[in-house]
């Protein structure tokens, strides 16, 4: 039975997003030296081995009630643990506590950014390569570059609810990805390419196809392989891995995300925790997945109007993070280098909408 398309983020967090940006310079890229992403490293620690005890500082209080917040807080400044909250109950009515995995949503699209980055750092692609190289069919592909999908600047149409493609739970992820596909590569532009900031999901559903190309591996098994296991993410994974109910997803179906194999591929497809996500952001930011250089290019404001640079917004309090949504979920994770200041949002029970002014309220309580 034919399911209609979720939607993993819309045009509003974008408006959103836009509005609570600061007039604080983006932070700058780490000079940290780049090490292997194959070394050896520890397990991320759970979030509760910090913090058994989840508190917030009294400034906080007000506004965690005030949205009457359920999910996961947690903020770490340096290598201390500033902030912590846990509330509420998951879709198999377990509580919810600081180490408890959730769907990100388009959070998902800073891990897509990276390995793209990477695999240019290893010589196998460049942002400056045309689709036609992947696509040789593609129409369009001549004129568009892995940068413009990368910043948002494509022109690309994104799928919607309307599109009429026929995406199901009864095709293997294979053949959803190819109608996807089909169905993109049959569009007009909706723009000349890098002429204005489009946000669409499926720009890096191609990047995340591009990269399973380049690499010769499923997207999610060069993921797993360059920055879940290097990092020890013991308690990350992907939308598409939960009909098998994987140990670190500790058992949840996450039935109300309601999307269909390959949909949310790059863009929407990873579920990770509190532990897990403040290692990834903080990795990423210091030269331990890719280098200071690739990072730097992901900083960049490619959008000055909404701050945009490749999978991140910019100039959040003088920080760098992202805004997720998909089905009942929504999230938020941002790093402030300067401030050595990390914060992550997982919710079940509040709107996308409404994370973009939580996250702002949020930050805000934590530098005042």
């Amino acid at each position: 039975m034919k399911k209609i398309i979720s939607i993993i983020l819309s045009a509003l967090i974008v408006c959103a997003a836009a509005g609570c940006s600061s007039n604080k310079d983006a932070s700058s890229s780490s000079k940290a030296k780049t090490t292997a992403a194959t070394e050896a490293v520890t397990e991320a620690p759970p979030a509760t081995a910090a913090t058994a005890n989840p508190e917030v500082p009294d400034g906080m209080k007000s506004t965690i009630e005030a949205n009457e917040f359920e999910g996961v807080i947690y903020a770490v400044q340096g290598e201390k643990p500033v902030a912590s909250f846990a509330k509420g109950t998951t879709e198999n009515g377990s509580a919810i506590t600081l180490d408890t995995p959730l769907p990100v949503g388009s959070v998902s699209k800073q891990f897509c950014a990276a390995a793209v980055m990477l695999l240019q750092e290893q010589g196998k692609l460049s942002v400056k390569d045309t689709l036609d190289k992947y696509y040789p069919d593609y129409q369009e592909g001549k004129k568009i570059t892995l940068h413009n999908l990368l910043s948002m600047r494509s022109g690309i149409p994104d799928l919607a609810e309307e599109s009429g493609i026929d995406v199901t739970d009864d095709h293997t992820e294979e053949e959803n990805v190819k109608i996807i596909k089909d169905w993109v590569f049959k569009q007009k532009l909706q723009s000349e390419p890098d002429t204005t900031f489009q946000y669409a999901n499926v720009n890096y559903f191609l990047l995340s196809d591009i990269v399973g190309q380049v690499s010769g591996k499923k997207y999610a098994d060069f993921l797993r392989e360059s920055f879940f296991k290097p990092l020890g993410m013991t308690h990350t994974g992907f939308i598409g891995e939960m009909p098998s109910s994987p140990k670190w997803a500790e058992g949840n179906k996450y039935e109300q995300v309601d999307t269909q194999p390959g949909l949310t591929n790059g863009a929407g497809d990873i579920i990770s925790n509190a532990a897990d996500m403040t290692a990834w952001i903080n990795a990423l930011s210091s030269g331990k997945v890719i280098s200071a250089d690739s990072y730097k290019a992901m900083t960049t404001d490619y959008s000055p109007d909404v701050h945009y640079g490749y999978g991140l917004y910019l100039q959040l309090e003088g920080g760098v993070g992202h805004y997720g949504a998909i089905g009942i979920y929504s999230s938020f994770d941002y790093i402030n280098t300067d401030k050595k200041l990390t914060l992550v949002v997982l919710s079940n029970n509040i709107n996308p909408v409404s994370m973009t002014g939580l996250a702002g309220d949020l930050l805000t309580d934590l530098m005042s």
